[in-house]
């Protein structure tokens, strides 16, 4: 199995690019100061050399002359590291005295009268001081150069003076780094070892005990996870205990009629026979009903899709009008244009509810309107009837699931209403219910927000 990456070890990482790119700025910026300062240095010894040799030069009827005594040699011109050159020229390239093939400055002056360049003198690179000067009339220049070592050596030494108490630094901070990400991180530990005690029954919150801003946003999303769990697998708890006790009476009845059917003899069999059919619709549309409450269940958003509800009502419309005609019941419309967003789906099935709980207690020959109305405030679905109607102390009662009234008629199994305000919920919509002052009945409106209309 592949070792799974450590969070600290990652952090680390991303801090060592940059940690690297500071001291390679930290050398490239200690380096130019110790080179300069080198430069600096030693030019300047360079330059009373050149003054130095200028010194002893004279002219004699008209010629000039280089005169060094034997100690002024050696005390010019012998290092320990570098090996020093001069030369003296007139202006126009004539050879006074010293190494002919000294290059001369190829650029006039910097400072008054003199120039420091580098160069290359017998392979070797040198850096060279010029000094112009003029004896009895006569312009002359008097270069010396001098080998690198000692720049080199002063150089590096600076830039090791610079970088070594840089470097301790640089690794002092990435131990401190190392263990704050470490004392950072153990919270997590904490949350793993919490999650690691529960048992999978156990969706009690999580303590956030002393847990940095971060990891208490983590923590406190987990809780909300926990409790959307806790109350979905509560609600799929009672859902199985309901539907189990729901589904045995339509069952027990099919069991009642089919054995009845089987004591009959031909002549009497059709009314077992009918009445199985009966049980056998019930408990296919409590099926039906407890399917669309199992689809309604989940918690949380529907599809961000638009709908028109308008069509959608059409739809729905089409697989009802078979049952209003055979009730005898006047199923009308009054639909403005409206669209929403949400699950077609679940949509749909809210409306194919509120109209089926309609015509379900309507009675024969009676009136569902069923009407859509789009405004500033939302879009609100209204479906009335005129039938028995909902007393006001029973119209939150008849949203849970498998209640009915009592005293209600037709052949409901009490889940038509649950499902309309599950699938309002996940959509951000509400469901009330009212006397209908037209027909008399229940007016059960479904309201869209402003925030839902498409």
């Amino acid at each position: 199995m592949r070792q799974t990456p450590s969070l600290r070890r990652q952090l680390a990482l991303r801090l060592l690019p940059a940690v690297l790119l500071l001291i390679l700025a930290g050398a490239y910026t200690a380096y130019n100061v110790a080179r300069d300062s080198a430069l600096l240095a030693y030019d300047r010894a360079l330059l009373d050399t050149t003054l130095a040799i200028s010194g002893q030069i004279h002219v004699e009827r008209g010629e000039v002359h280089l005169t060094l005594p034997r100690g002024a040699e050696e005390i010019l011109f012998v290092d320990k590291y570098d090996k020093i050159s001069f030369r003296v020229l007139t202006t126009d390239g004539q050879q006074i005295a010293g190494t002919p093939h000294l290059p001369p400055p190829s650029a006039p002056p910097e400072e008054e009268n003199r120039v420091y360049y580098d160069a290359t003198l017998d392979g070797q690179p040198v850096r060279v001081a010029a000094l112009f000067i003029e004896r009895e009339g006569i312009p002359l220049t008097v270069l010396v150069a001098e080998t690198l070592v000692k720049r080199n050596n002063l150089t590096w030494e600076v830039v090791l003076g610079m970088l070594l108490p840089e470097l301790g630094l640089v690794f002092a901070t990435l131990a401190l780094v190392w263990l704050g990400i470490g004392s950072g991180l153990r919270p997590l530990d904490d949350l793993r070892k919490q999650l690691a005690r529960r048992s999978p029954s156990d969706l009690r919150p999580l303590d956030t005990g002393r847990s940095s801003e971060e990891i208490a946003a983590v923590v406190a999303e987990l809780n909300h996870l926990l409790l959307r769990l806790d109350q979905s697998l509560t609600a799929q708890r009672h859902f199985v205990s309901d539907a189990a006790h729901q589904l045995r009476t339509p069952i027990a009845a099919l069991q009642a009629q089919m054995e009845l059917a089987l004591r009959s003899d031909a002549a009497t069999l059709a009314a077992p026979l009918q009445g199985t059919v009966s049980a056998v619709q019930r408990l296919a549309h409590l099926v039906q009903q407890l399917l669309a409450l199992a689809r309604a269940e989940p918690a949380g958003q529907a599809n961000e899709e638009i709908v028109d509800l308008a069509a959608a009502v059409h739809r729905v419309a089409e697989t009802m009008l078979p049952t209003a005609f055979a009730a005898d019941i006047d199923l009308g419309f009054s639909l403005q244009a409206a669209r929403v967003k949400g699950s077609p789906l679940l949509i749909e099935e809210a409306i194919a509810n509120l109209i089926d709980n309609a015509l379900r207690y309507t009675p024969r020959h009676g009136t569902v309107n069923v009407s859509l109305i789009a405004d500033d405030n939302g879009t609100a679905l209204r479906v009335e009837d005129s039938g028995p109607g909902i007393p006001a102390n029973a119209r939150e009662q008849v949203f849970e699931r498998f209640f009915r009234l009592p005293e209600s008629g037709g052949d409901g199994c009490g889940l038509g209403l649950a499902i309309v305000r599950r699938i309002a919920g996940q959509h951000g919509a509400t469901v009330r219910i009212d006397d209908s002052a037209e027909l008399g009945g229940a007016l059960i409106e479904l309201r869209f927000p402003a925030a839902c209309q498409g």
